[in-house]
């Protein structure tokens, strides 16, 4: 049970006694420890501090004390809602109250729908919680009025469904490296380029540099997005022209006329630069850079205009020393192609090009839980680091995969605040990724048309052609951007996969669709398969000798005794499978040939856990390949399987065959020896790679 300090009695409510009745409903769960009646944006507020208990902290994710206002006026105005917001940004309240959320007593009967709408007009603006002032006088002796009243307000509303780029600070994550960087660049007028994919946050970061810049009276900042018609559509001069009259209005420098020659605009804005106040530095933002550049395809005047704009904004950065510019967009080839229509690129050397990737893993969990916690939602660590893995920290796909699982608990008609475990969001992980295929989408939608060498790798990552991949990804032409968008990774055995494994399925699926496959996985086509299977025997049998090779010389623990591969001519004549009873052959020769001979191996030097424990521990990539020859042959002889098989026997079925029915695939047996071949060679590679 909380209470009313005494302070607050002694001082503010000996004026506005009529509040203490509105205050009572609060003290269930709250401590009311500061008011002060404050004016602001023309009106005036009656502002406290709530500390909560323990009950609402837990039952709401409360962390800090809590404002709330009351406003007297029988109708609700935007006025109150900035006062409220200039207030929590003052002192006392900035840094002692949650900054995300305060409650408002009003005493207009539509307060809540008032409120409702304001919030939709303005999405990122601090949570309003409303309380009616009759409700409270009237049930100020239920002790869970204001808890239902809150419950009912923060619990229905989804705030991980946001799309747009955040204006303000109040749900911007991590980040602050790459801000910092920016602004320091900007302090010494220097130049930077950012580059990611679709949604990764970029536009977010400058509207935060912009914000930080004027507050710390640094200078201005002038952003122009280059995809909108009013700027693409300009000729150079033009675009020119407006930056000079844009910088002069804003520092009250009156410009020369622009005559429209092409040769005076230069002139002019250097000009205007030069009487910027002195200390201050302009900053230029060119975001969606590819729409002004030689690669635009709605504007092709930017072919030839591109190289005297930029020639002239770093001849005027070298005359005037107060001009920063910053390059935005998802192709960094502006800056990364030295000639452009013959003529040296003025932005090559300039302007290193910083990759955008998803949060790191720390700033995802803090965004998860911080939003979740206000919608009711309580995310363990393990399901943060899930959503992690899966969507690599891209905020929009982590956001509505949250926004979903939102959906999923009101579906449920879960009492909130409710747990969310990693279990639970595996569990559903299918169907809410496939809401996510129009982000996925949109992400990569412009990857293809820039780089579709690098796109078709991803491709063929994602219809399991891993080993093939394998051989480009030492390639730094094939896998640059793909490296620097965050898209591509190797895991910790060197085995290449998607860093963001929903985009991987979503591509994998697309190219399946187009494809008229059923599933992601490519199979050989039937006329090939012969020749197929013995090139990938011989590469394995060549590549196994190979690594015994590289283990004899490292002094680790051989795979086969004395160093010979036992039935190597039967692997070497291998035929593809048609149907269940050949699989069960090959499946044989295989188990007989890599996985028996090294149980063998373990046998004679006295170790009975030779497989299961040196073999996994020092190669599990390779281990994991002839783990699934040992169970699945184990299946196709019927023998007796022990739960942990049996679980083993559905993971890999699971996963060779994508989470459906071998009556369901077509091939599904040749499939299945495509399977084990592919994954036998990757894993014998990635040893390899590891110690050699």
């Amino acid at each position: 049970m909380g209470k009313i300090h005494p302070e607050v009695r002694l001082s503010h409510l000996n004026t506005f006694k009529d509040e203490e009745s509105l205050l009572k409903a609060f003290v269930p769960s709250f401590d009311v420890c500061w008011g002060k009646r404050r004016h602001s944006a023309n009106t005036e507020l009656s502002m406290y501090f709530l500390s909560p208990d323990p009950h609402a902290t837990q039952m709401f994710g409360f962390e800090h004390e809590i404002a709330l206002f009351v406003a007297k006026h029988k109708t609700l105005e935007a006025r109150s809602m900035q006062a409220a917001d200039n207030l929590m940004n003052d002192s006392p309240a900035k840094g002692r109250v949650d900054q995300t959320i305060f409650f408002l007593i009003t005493y207009a009967g539509n307060g809540r729908e008032w409120a409702r709408d304001y919030v939709a007009r303005n999405p990122q603006s601090r949570i309003p919680v409303v309380f009616l002032a009759h409700e409270l006088v009237q049930g100020q002796d239920d002790p869970w009025l204001t808890r239902n009243i809150i419950r009912e307000q923060l619990f229905s509303r989804d705030l991980f469904d946001y799309q747009l780029p955040l204006d303000n600070d109040l749900y911007f994550f991590g980040r602050d490296q790459i801000v910092a960087d920016h602004v320091d660049a900007i302090r010494r007028s220097q130049n930077r380029g950012l580059f990611g994919l679709r949604k990764t946050g970029k536009t977010s970061i400058l509207f935060r540099l912009k914000r930080l810049i004027e507050r710390e009276s640094v200078g201005a900042m002038f952003y122009y997005d280059c995809k909108i018609p009013s700027i693409r559509m300009l000729r150079w001069y033009e675009l020119l022209a407006k930056i000079t009259k844009d910088i002069g209005e804003r520092f009250g420098v009156k410009a020369p006329r622009h005559s429209g020659d092409p040769r005076h605009a230069a002139e002019i804005f250097i000009k205007t630069l030069s009487d910027c106040p002195e200390g201050k530095i302009v900053t230029l933002v060119f975001d969606e850079i590819e729409y002004i550049s030689p690669i635009a395809i709605s504007d092709r005047h930017w072919q030839d205009d591109f190289v005297p704009f930029w020639q002239t904004l770093w001849s005027a950065q070298s005359e005037v020393r107060r001009l920063s510019n910053i390059i935005v967009g998802v192709n960094p080839s502006v800056v990364e192609v030295d000639v452009i229509g013959g003529v040296q690129n003025p932005m090559f050397g300039i302007i290193s090009p910083k990759y955008l990737r998803g949060l790191d893993s720390d700033a995802t969990r803090h965004m998860i839980r911080t939003i979740g916690k206000k919608m009711g939602l309580k995310f363990s660590v393990e399901a943060c680091d899930y959503l992690y893995t899966r969507y690599g920290g891209h905020p929009l796909l982590t956001r509505m995969a949250c926004s979903k699982i939102h959906e999923e608990v009101d579906d449920a008609d879960q009492s909130r605040p409710v747990d969310i475990s990693e279990a639970d969001l595996e569990g559903r992980a299918a169907s809410r990724d496939e809401e996510l295929v129009f982000y996925c989408r949109h992400v990569v939608s412009e990857l293809k048309r820039f780089y579709p060498d690098e796109y078709e790798l991803l491709e063929m990552l994602a219809s399991g052609q891993v080993v093939d991949v394998m051989d480009f990804t030492p390639e730094p032409e094939y896998t640059r951007h793909l490296r620097g968008y965050g898209l591509l990774k190797e895991n910790e055995n060197g085995r290449p996969e998607f860093a963001i494994p929903v985009i991987g399925k979503h591509i994998g699926n697309e190219l399946a669709r187009a494809e008229g496959r059923t599933i992601a996985k490519k199979t050989i086509p039937d006329d090939e398969r012969v020749s197929w299977v013995r090139r990938r025997a011989e590469s394995i049998l060549k590549e196994m000798r190979e690594l015994s090779r590289v283990l004899r010389k490292k002094g680790l623990e051989p795979l086969f005794e004395g160093g010979e591969i036992p039935e190597s001519e039967r692997v070497a004549t291998l035929a593809p499978s048609a149907n269940q009873d050949q699989f069960i052959a090959f499946i044989n020769v295989c188990n007989r040939s890599f996985v028996e001979s090294v149980e063998k191996c373990g046998r004679s030097r006295n170790k009975k856990k030779y497989f299961w424990e040196d073999v996994r521990t020092l190669y599990p990539e390779l281990w994991d390949a002839l783990q699934r020859i040992k169970v699945y042959r184990n299946n196709d002889l019927h023998l007796e399987l022990n739960a942990t098989v049996e679980g083993e026997l559905d993971r890999y079925f699971r996963k060779d065959l994508e989470g459906r029915r071998i009556q369901q695939v077509a091939d599904c047996w040749f499939l299945l020896q495509q399977v084990v071949l592919d994954e036998l060679m990757l894993g014998i590679q990635c040893e390899i790679n590891r110690y050699s």
